[in-house]
């Protein structure tokens, strides 16, 4: 490999993040390579600042450090391109001998990737471009799951079962806990809940609603209503972007990100206020937040493992001359076991695109996921992380 290399991360993090960036930074340690290794401070905003932290320096233990860290190590933003931008990102790659560029992010940032690639391209730059994709949403499409989805999906299982444990320890318990999850336009998150059905108690009800097929208040409220009278308790898993049959949000008092999209958010509250006024019903609600995309501690194994090996593909791919592509994983359908390859898909198939949970794969009339749901999901969760604990606490690296 000739010329240096520059490795951003984009968009919100997750809790296996880093492993893509060990894995890439390890990946071109491991081959021959004399350039320099460059990280962009905070995402876009870095490149365009050129404030960029070099990665060669990082030790073997540093680097085995962050990957038991969660968060962007690099830093993230978000910010929307304009054209002049992306002419002085190319004059900065050029000034600085970029020739390899790895972009570590969900649907928006390959996009953000497809157009620095077809900048370089119009200005005749030889540069070569790897997505290398990340997403808690899930929603990205040419890959069959996003690093950062199974570390979530598992937390938010987790804590279906955790809070279930909770309300039954009170006798003739019938209450109503609502549980917020994210995932934007998409139900990935809200249905990963759906894992934890076989652990919860035949006292306890477990409903689940996914932005993909319309929220009915009143059957919602009917069922509720019903298992409170038979001294049943419900955990009710709201997504954030949950819609009604005319495709409105089912909240909508919303503010707008830098990016021009609505910062989802505040249904579960919502949706606590409308059935304690229309049933009567004394209802909590929580909303895991930033937590249910940084949890180390419940971070899944295959998750870890996958982002990192996702980052050596990413480098493997670079020294075979490919470029404007994302690495993806494909799943072998034909194994009796999970396994997966990894595979390239090119920047203008995925660059922008959303990728929905399919319609069969939610029970509509129950609420909840169907068994080929749970099928696909229960792999991405297997395996824990051990963590190393100083006085109890988790030790994490830091790089900026």
């Amino acid at each position: 490999m000739q010329g240096n290399s520059m490795i951003v991360q984009s968009g919100g993090p997750t809790a296996v993040i880093n492993n893509s960036l060990i894995g890439i930074i390890d990946g071109i340690s491991s081959n021959p390579f004399t350039g320099e290794i460059y990280g962009a401070v905070g995402g876009i905003y870095g490149l365009l600042h050129e404030e960029f932290v070099p990665l060669t320096t990082l030790s073997i233990s540093e680097r085995y450090q962050l990957r038991w860290t969660p968060g962007a190590a690099l830093g993230t933003w978000r910010y929307k391109l304009k054209e002049t931008d992306l002419e002085k990102i190319i004059h900065i790659l050029k000034k600085n001998d970029i020739r390899y560029f790895f972009y570590i992010g969900g649907n928006g940032s390959m996009n953000v990737a497809k157009m620095i690639d077809d900048a370089a391209k119009h200005a005749n730059y030889e540069l070569t471009v790897i997505g290398v994709p990340k997403s808690i949403d899930n929603d990205l499409v040419g890959t069959d799951h996003s690093p950062g989805y199974g570390s979530t999906a598992k937390f938010l299982a987790t804590s279906v079962i955790d809070v279930n444990m909770d309300m039954v320890s009170y006798p003739e318990s019938n209450g109503i806990t609502i549980i917020e999850t994210m995932g934007r336009h998409t139900g990935w998150l809200a249905g990963a809940c759906s894992l934890a059905e076989d652990a919860l108690q035949e006292d306890s009800q477990l409903l689940i609603y996914i932005p993909e097929v319309p929220f009915q208040f009143d059957e919602c409220l009917a069922k509720v209503t019903k298992s409170h009278q038979e001294k049943r308790n419900t955990i009710l898993v709201a997504a954030e972007g949950i819609r009604k049959q005319n495709g409105q949000l089912v909240y909508e008092d919303l503010e707008y990100d830098t990016l021009g999209r609505p910062k989802l958010g505040g249904v579960s509250s919502f949706l606590k206020e409308n059935i304690e006024e229309q049933a009567g019903i004394k209802t909590r609600y929580m909303t895991a937040s930033v937590w249910q995309r940084s949890s180390m501690t419940h971070a899944s194994k295959t998750d870890v493992d996958e982002a990192y090996k996702l980052g050596l593909h990413a480098v493997l791919l670079a020294n075979l001359d490919f470029t404007s592509v994302m690495v993806g994983l494909k799943r072998d359908l034909d194994s009796k076991d999970y396994h997966v390859f990894y595979e390239t898909v090119k920047l203008s198939e995925v660059a922008g695109k959303e990728k929905l949970v399919p319609r069969n794969w939610y029970n509509d009339k129950e609420n909840t996921m169907t068994n080929e749901f749970k099928a696909y999901a229960f792999p991405i969760i297997e395996g824990e992380m051990g963590v190393p604990m100083q006085r109890g606490l988790p030790i994490y690296q830091r790089v900026i």
